[in-house]
């Protein structure tokens, strides 16, 4: 995830997205009602180099189905495993092997609060993009104790050219350590963010600004991930708040008929 560190709280003009319309179709639903994460639609993530996967393990332990949740887990490393980092979390994704174009996702999910926890839930394109092209999706992002999320478009044109004509991102209250629903919804003309059903972002597409808007062009996979600690989240410099829990209920993604 690349991310803007200033906060800038806009007041984005919300153009009509169909969320209320009939148009939407069905066509997956996760609601993680078995014994075991299932591996036909899901892997865990490995360790990387990135602020979000660096503290990445695929300890059994970190991501787990309880109660018919998906359980991702951030804490101090017990040396249970391998790892040489201080904390270890769990995610997961479903690249190369749920991938949708066009479409409109949504996640019910709650997290804890903690310093230095960063919970996620975005997409990725399941294909390698032609330079310079990038295309990142963020549905939700929250840092620490804010009782606010980040909803967020990244393309090339956002991350080098201009975030602001349109503003790619907006931030939006929500039921802190409660469930809430995050949506987007992938268009021809416009990306639409909603949390709780409601739009909070709409970032249109703009005629004659050169990759400003590769979305509509490639199917996206799903990340799930529990982080702790980053450049953009700060340090998890308190550890009785660990863990930090990230919960999903449920997935629903549609397409339109």
């Amino acid at each position: 995830m690349k991310k803007i560190i200033t906060i800038i709280v806009t007041a984005t003009a919300l153009i009509a997205c169909s969320t209320q319309e009939t148009g939407w179709s069905l066509v997956w639903t996760e609601s993680f009602d078995g014994p075991d994460i299932d591996t036909s639609a899901w892997s865990r993530v490995e360790n990387g180099r990135n602020d979000w996967n660096n503290m990445m393990s695929l300890r059994e332990d970190l991501a787990f189905i309880e109660n018919g949740e998906l359980v991702l887990l951030g804490k101090v490393n017990d040396g249970a495993g391998d790892e040489t980092t201080h904390f270890v979390t769990g995610g997961v994704h479903s690249r190369g092997k749920k991938a949708f174009r066009m479409c409109k996702i949504e996640i019910r999910a709650k997290f804890n609060n903690a310093n230095g926890f960063w919970p996620a839930l975005w997409l990725m394109p399941n294909v390698t993009l032609p330079e310079p092209v990038y295309a990142e999706l963020d549905i939700m992002e929250h840092l620490n104790h804010d009782d606010f999320v980040y909803q967020t478009v990244h393309s090339y044109y956002s991350l080098n050219v201009d975030r602001d004509n349109p503003p790619n991102y907006n931030t939006c209250n929500v039921n802190k350590n409660d469930w809430n629903t995050y949506s987007v919804e992938i268009y021809q003309d416009r990306i639409c963010m909603l949390t709780n059903g409601i739009t909070t972002l709409t970032y249109p597409r703009v005629e004659g600004k050169e990759y400003q808007f590769p979305w509509p062009e490639y199917p996206f996979y799903i990340i799930l991930s529990n982080q702790l600690e980053g450049s953009w989240v700060g340090p998890a410099d308190k550890k009785e708040e660990l863990p930090s829990e990230l919960r999903i209920d449920w997935i629903k993604v549609y397409q339109w008929k």
